[in-house]
């Protein structure tokens, strides 16, 4: 994809009128704050927003965006990739005109915007065909489109400009880039005298100063011709909020170190309460471990002396039953010596009345 962005045009209507005439060749796919069916119509509403800022002699912004042969895109892309493209270069907030012509060999797209915005205030958006360039490489990396082959597109685009532009431009780069970087007013001519660049001032009749200009290659540019924002005022402004930021970021920098200090000093206050917690923990753990253990050994002992005073209640047990069994043997013996005389002598009558029953018969005879 190349763009090519058209010098600023005085005539919508001519404009209109070559963009969407011929519908046989050209078909409106995006319009924002126009009506896009019949060309005269477009051409009259952005006529009227321009109406609200008539010292712009030149309020048409036109550009092409030309496609290679090999992409395939579709129209929701193509409306996307145009809408891109002007926000790139700096139509925002204004009236916008998307139309596709397919007659050439290249399929290609017309944007049509209006250097008047909708609030009437006229739109600043130099430089725009480097604006262009940068979009043009943007939108190729992001949508996957062919770049131009065999073109220093950067070169290209500076050789668009005229010299006067040319230095110009190199004087809004060169200020641009530096704001960030200063803090002062003093500092920002130093870093413009390193490339080549002299700031000037005008005085008032009270010898403040009241206007600004920067002087590279013989050729002065006032501050806000170069861009709006780069007028005394608003470079002191900018300055300044860029002091008061860096100010502040010491400020927040410092404020960080000293909450990051406090994090660090409470860390390892809550490290060593942990650790503190953690030995407490521990010694009381060991307390707990050995008071158990004193308690095991205690009821240890308490079992054994149960143990013990069971065998000796056993062994008296033991003892009384041998001493009754004694006792019992003791009087089973003194009761059989006794009774042994009377046994003997009934042994004796019985042995005699044997006898005489035998010596019976015999006595008889005799």
């Amino acid at each position: 994809m190349i763009a090519r962005v058209f010098a600023p045009g005085g005539s919508f209507a001519r404009t209109c009128e070559y963009v969407a005439e011929d519908l046989t060749r050209a078909q409106v796919i995006g319009v924002e704050g126009v009506r896009g069916h019949d060309h005269r119509l477009a051409a009259r509403d952005f006529e009227t927003v321009a109406s609200l800022h008539d010292t712009i002699g030149k309020p048409v912004f036109h550009a092409v965006l030309t496609f290679h042969r090999d992409e395939k895109l579709g129209q929701a892309q193509k409306i996307e990739i145009a809408r891109k493209y002007l926000d790139g270069v700096g139509m925002l907030n204004t009236q916008r005109l998307i139309v596709e012509h397919r007659d050439a060999r290249h399929r290609h797209l017309h944007l049509v915007a209006n250097r008047i915005d909708f609030d009437g205030k006229a739109i600043h958006n130099f430089p725009e065909v480097l604006r262009s360039r940068d979009t043009v490489e943007r939108l190729v990396r992001e949508h996957g489109l062919v770049p131009v082959a065999g073109k220093d597109l950067r070169q290209t685009n500076y050789d668009a400009l005229d010299a006067s532009d040319t230095r110009k431009y190199v004087v809004y780069r060169s200020i641009r880039d530096s704001l960030p970087q200063v803090k002062n007013m003093d500092e920002l001519e130093q870093r413009l005298r390193l490339e080549g660049i002299e700031t000037r001032y005008r005085l008032d009749p009270s010898g403040q100063r009241a206007g600004i200009s920067f002087l590279y290659q013989n050729e002065a540019f006032r501050g806000s011709e170069i861009d709006k924002k780069f007028s005394l005022r608003r470079l002191e402004s900018a300055v300044s909020q860029r002091q008061e930021l860096s100010q502040w970021e010491g400020k927040k920098l410092e404020e960080g170190k000293r909450i990051q200090r406090e994090e660090e000093r409470e860390r390892v206050l809550q490290v060593e309460g942990l650790k503190q917690q953690e030995a407490l923990r521990q010694a009381e753990a060991l307390r707990q471990a050995e008071a158990l253990k004193q308690q095991e050994a205690l009821r240890q002992a308490e079992i054994l002396k149960e143990e013990a005073l069971r065998q000796q209640e056993e062994l008296k047990q033991q003892e009384a039953l041998r001493q009754l069994e004694a006792l019992a043997d003791g009087q089973r013996q003194e009761k059989e010596l006794t009774l042994k005389p009377e046994t003997e002598q009934l042994e004796q009558v019985e042995e005699k009345e044997e006898q005489w029953v035998r010596l019976g018969p015999r006595l008889r005879i005799y």
